[in-house]
């Protein structure tokens, strides 16, 4: 009983830290700040990829552009094709070239893990360096508190997801996503707590 109540507590953290990240993949990616018709428009610049990611060749340079921000903008291409590897690949050589970009290394992070499979912790280092550049940074606190539930940390997870609900906007498609994982962080919280008081 104490096995199959501890894998229950386990099994459903890695429900709720894999459906995070999914979730910014599907719904908020690439980006967590920016507007989608923002990556849209990136691609669109760059010419090398239609609205639905659908290759149409390359280009050069967009004049003027910085190393760091063509890498940033090449990461987004593949995230929208869901090319992690090679997203990782593009954003570590945006954040080579620009070491104080929050946006990339959050985004280093979310393909980090997607690219090994939803493991968090693949991206734990580049959700640290995005916070320490900008502790508010909404994409970076969401997958901090995914990595969290990961591990199985829940009343941390709880806080972080918390801290993150006083930043986006009240009533909004994130904000109902944020308390519903709040509601479950905490029930694993007061599950393990419990477990642990009864040995169970």
């Amino acid at each position: 009983m104490k096995y199959a109540k501890a894998m229950t507590i386990s099994v459903a953290a890695v429900v709720i830290a894999v459906g995070a990240t999914t979730y910014w993949q599907r719904e908020r990616a690439p980006a967590p700040v920016a507007p989608s018709s923002w990556i849209v428009d990136a691609a669109v610049a760059l010419n090398r990829t239609s609205i639905h990611g659908t290759p149409v060749g390359t280009s050069p340079p967009v004049v003027g552009m910085t190393a760091a921000r063509q890498q940033a903008l090449e990461g987004q291409r593949l995230r929208v094709q869901r090319r992690f590897a090679e997203a990782e690949v593009a954003y570590r050589e945006a954040v080579t070239a620009d070491p104080m970009d929050a946006d990339s290394w959050a985004d280093l992070a979310d393909s980090a893990a997607a690219a090994a499979g939803n493991d968090l912790t693949r991206g734990r280092e580049a959700i640290q360096q995005a916070l320490a550049i900008d502790p508010q940074h909404r994409k970076a606190l969401w997958l901090r508190a995914s990595l969290e539930l990961q591990e199985q940390r829940y009343a941390t997870a709880a806080a972080t997801w918390r801290e993150l609900a006083a930043l986006v906007p009240a009533g909004s498609t994130d904000a109902r996503v944020i308390a519903a994982n709040i509601v479950e962080a905490d029930a694993l919280a007061q599950n393990t707590l419990a477990s642990n008081r009864t040995g169970g």
